[in-house]
């Protein structure tokens, strides 16, 4: 079969384990089902269920929305693409391919399966590696800062929309290689009337989506002019392990920063890297193993607890994942799995607790799940550092 590259998936479906529930739910009919309203409900039903669990695991503080069928169809059109399943008369059927993941969802063998999707995004759309690059060539390995405007930031700036256009202008300046041009901002306020915008709330939203627009249009013209495009492709790279982003505060501004955690040359970390071969090219994804990094994410840990811990000697754990991750260039799920090892080998340096109902739970503000005696979920961390 011909591996025409395309742009990107249709649908832009964010997250990528509703390919794998689709390819298992497929595996659960020996690998064959018929093409009918029957079978898109049911894959449906899969989704949902998938969605339910992992909102019950985590305790999300909202839902995923219910998918429907078109949700569906796009699904099953990108896992056509992927050469995953095929059709065949009136059945859609698990390809050989489809099979071998199939095995690896069944094992649960997470590291292996972001490793076949990776490889998979990158040979089959375009967007991946231009991104990635584009994150490379702009961002001097600090991440791209987009615009995260909060009342605060409004207060501060008297409401001007300018001043703030400046600030960030500059915060982007200081981390990057781009030169924006902040007249370009102003004449944007200007063309959506910004200034005529009464409401709080209203200009705030208006401000962030004129600004965050520009922003990433600048950044990663021209193929990627959108916020929503641009969501996408970073929820993709960040679940497999090539990008991480958080919320950082930038001296009483804050940004979203996307960064990356893997590289076209292996040198450019630290530690040991997992590597991944595509189309003729090579790429390294940070994987530290836990004995080599062991000692330096003890000390980052204590370095940024020191920081930021509370008047009771406790910091959230999402904002401790955050602040190690990019320091480290590390993805948040290998934070957590390497945590729960410290904690582990020494119960007496960590404890967790649950702040209550009142903590925002979110699909990138994950708590710490231990599994076995029973399902814990604790958000906030504390360090015993008289020892």
């Amino acid at each position: 079969m011909e591996n025409k590259k395309i742009k990107m998936p249709s649908g832009n479906v964010h997250d990528i384990k509703y390919l794998y529930v689709v390819i298992n739910a497929l595996k659960h009919k020996r690998g064959s089902i018929e093409i009918d309203e029957k079978t898109f409900t049911y894959f449906k039903k899969a989704i949902n269920q998938y969605n339910d669990a992992k909102s019950a695991k985590y305790g999300l503080s909202f839902k995923p929305r219910e998918v429907n069928i078109k949700v569906v169809k796009h699904i099953l059109a990108e896992l056509k693409n992927l050469n995953l399943i095929r059709k065949e008369k009136n059945k859609l059927m698990l390809t050989e391919d489809g099979n071998r993941i199939a095995l690896l969802i069944e094992n649960k063998q997470s590291e292996e399966l972001r490793e076949t999707f990776a490889k998979l995004m990158l040979e089959k759309f375009t967007i991946f590696e231009y991104f990635i690059k584009q994150l490379k060539r702009n961002s001097n390995g600090m991440g791209i800062p987009i615009p995260f405007i909060t009342s605060e930031v409004l207060d501060k700036c008297n409401g001007d929309a300018r001043q703030i256009a400046n600030k960030y202008v500059e915060v982007i300046k200081e981390s990057t290689n781009i030169s924006l041009c902040v007249d370009k901002l102003y004449d944007l306020f200007e063309k959506h009337k910004l200034d005529l915008i009464e409401k709080r709330t209203e200009k705030i939203k208006k401000l962030q989506s004129i600004i965050e627009k520009f922003v990433i249009s600048e950044t990663f013209y021209p193929e990627i002019q959108s916020r929503r495009a641009y969501d996408f492709i970073r929820a993709r790279t960040t679940f497999l392990g090539l990008t991480n982003y958080a919320i950082f505060d930038f001296r009483g501004f804050p940004a979203e920063v996307a960064y990356l955690i893997s590289d076209f040359i292996p040198t450019s970390f630290s530690y040991s890297t997992r590597t991944i071969h595509y189309d003729r090219k090579v790429i390294h994804l940070h994987s530290p193993k836990f004995e080599e990094i062991k000692e330096q994410l003890k000390y980052t840990m204590t370095k940024i607890y020191t920081l930021y811990k509370d008047e009771f000697g406790y910091m959230k754990i999402a904002d401790m994942r955050d602040l190690v991750c990019k320091e480290l260039k590390l993805s948040d799920y290998l934070f957590d799995v390497y945590v729960k090892r410290l904690y582990q080998e020494d119960p007496h340096w960590i404890s967790f607790t649950y702040a209550g109902a009142d903590e925002r739970i979110t699909e990138k503000r994950l708590p710490i799940v231990f599994e076995k005696p029973m399902r814990e979920l604790f958000t906030l961390i504390k360090l015993n550092l008289r020892r």
